[in-house]
């Protein structure tokens, strides 16, 4: 399958369609009965690890500067 532009920061791997698609869900439902933890399911996602690759290279060239 098809890799994303996400990858797993817990892992260390990219993400194919099918494993970001079952992330959002479990994000979906970790949102849904936690919205006192999350902000949002950005976040819920977040805590499973999944990070738009944008975002995790955006926060190393912060670090680096």
């Amino acid at each position: 399958m098809a890799t994303t532009q996400w990858v797993n920061v817990i892992t260390g791997e990219r993400l194919d369609r099918a494993a970001l698609a079952t992330l959002r869900r479990k994000a979906h439902r970790a949102y849904v009965a936690n919205t006192h933890i999350f902000e949002d399911e950005h976040e819920a996602l977040s805590a499973f690890g999944a990070v738009p690759m944008y975002e995790l290279y955006a926060d190393l060239t912060r670090a680096a500067a």
